[in-house]
């Protein structure tokens, strides 16, 4: 039984969405500028992570027997082959990630609401942004691609704003009585999860330190030794999951018996559920995890494969964007006041709906023995519906909120908008230009 990875459909749903973003942020001149801002910061961010896994769809697709992982990138773990195409694609995908942990950081500081303040605030945000895009990239591959892991700090840190701000709402919410606080709690939770559920579905994991075993496996085929400094870091990006969702899952608790279940809240519930399960899958498949350091690896269940594709791979590929874009309209980042701007939302919404049913339709026909036919029949029904509530499910996503009026932030120049679209479009054709450059040469090999 094959299962298809989602990651070209997470490519293209990011790259457009992310476009549509960027357009949106920079034709919006009557609104509110430090919303604009934050926009924008989102649009990279689509368009990093669009990049990011169109380089891993090329990567499947004409590298399939070649060794790569999330691990690789995340932990530093990749050793050049000298082939090289294909460590161009990896050297790419260190740097398109160093830009999504920058770019995270600074959404994490303007979004709720911003952080910094001051004349040159926002300006200092975009020359470290482009500045730490120019500069890691050569790092890591200079220097050692474990040196990556450094950044679990910033992953760290960014998780703990959000967390940080997520106590405050809920605080104020439920102790104090602060009704709007809620738009706090639930944007810093929303957040949380878009961006750390595909670390937070192995908690329990984490908790009981059993991932260290698994990873006992990845760092058991490296040539070298690794440093504590090394571990430690490792250990500091599995934390960025754990303490986050504790966090919200005693929030969210508390919060539904006294006030009743919310999105955040089962969507919480659902993560924790996924992680518990995700613990004894661990348990079931520990030996084979040990083999990887004792003798030869053996291959996981198939089962497995199909778990981790419903479970992470809708989760990272389907459910983010979706995540993304609910924040995007119900913080009102993006204006929705005009019949232009309106429309080009429905756009939005609807492609991404589309794409998602469409996506998870057909991951389900790989899993499952479905006819053709029925697939497609069921796909007809989607567009069918979207298109005849249209209309209602784009009302649903941009109904009127109290939750766009907690972000709040500085203003910035209207021309800077075009200026920060130039410079981010720069720094991606120049992490691009040096990752073919630099693997071509066989550096690191």
């Amino acid at each position: 039984m094959a299962t298809e990875s989602l990651a070209p459909v997470a490519a293209i749903t990011d790259l457009i969405l992310g476009t549509l973003t960027i357009i949106l942020a920079n034709r919006a001149v009557n609104h509110d500028p430090h919303k604009r801002f934050t926009a924008l910061l989102f649009g990279w961010i689509f368009i990093f992570f669009g990049a990011y896994y169109t380089v891993i769809s090329v990567i499947e697709l004409r590298y399939s027997d070649a060794v790569f992982g999330w691990s690789l990138i995340q932990f530093g773990t990749f050793e050049p082959s000298g082939t090289g195409s294909f460590d161009a694609m990896v050297f790419m995908s260190y740097g398109f990630q160093a830009g999504i942990n920058i770019l995270t950081l600074a959404l994490a500081l303007h979004l709720p609401f911003d952080l910094g303040s001051g004349r040159g605030w926002n300006a200092a945000v975009i020359g470290v942004i482009a500045l730490y895009c120019i500069l890691v990239p050569i790092i890591v591959i200079f220097g050692g691609f474990s040196i990556t892991v450094v950044q679990s700090i910033m992953i760290f840190t960014t998780s703990a704003v959000w967390t940080m701000l997520y106590i405050r709402g809920i605080i104020s919410e439920l102790i104090e009585g602060n009704e709007e606080a809620r738009s706090i709690s639930k944007g810093a939770g929303l957040l949380l999860i878009a961006f750390y559920s595909g670390t937070m579905i192995w908690w329990l994991s984490t908790l009981v330190l059993a991932n260290n075993e698994w990873f006992s496996g990845v760092l058991s085929q490296l040539s070298g030794s690794s440093s504590v400094l090394y571990l430690l870091g490792v250990n500091l990006l599995w934390v960025a999951g754990l303490m986050p969702l504790g966090v919200l899952l005693i929030g969210e608790a508390a919060r539904t018996f006294k006030k009743g279940p919310s999105l955040l809240s089962i969507v919480v519930f659902v993560v924790a559920v996924i992680g518990l399960i995700n613990y004894f899958i661990d348990l079931a498949v520990s030996d084979i995890l040990v083999s990887c350091y004792e003798t030869e690896c053996t291959e996981l269940p198939a089962a497995l494969s199909v778990w981790e594709t419903l479970t992470t791979g809708v989760l990272s590929f389907l459910f983010v964007p979706l995540l993304f874009v609910y924040i995007l309209i119900q913080y009102r980042l993006v204006d929705s006041s005009s019949d232009e701007n309106r429309n080009l939302l429905r756009i939005m919404i609807l492609l991404l709906l589309l794409i998602v049913s469409s996506s998870f339709i057909e991951m389900v026909q790989s899993l499952i023995p479905v006819p053709q036919m029925v697939t497609a029949s069921l796909l007809a029904i989607c567009v069918a519906f979207f298109i005849g509530w249209e209309e209602k499910i784009t009302g649903w996503f941009v109904q009127e909120s109290a939750d766009a009026e907690s972000v709040t932030g500085d203003d910035i120049l209207a021309q800077s908008f075009g200026k920060v679209t130039m410079l981010m479009s720069v720094v991606l054709l120049y992490i691009i230009t040096i990752s073919w450059l630099f693997a071509t040469m066989g550096v690191g090999a």
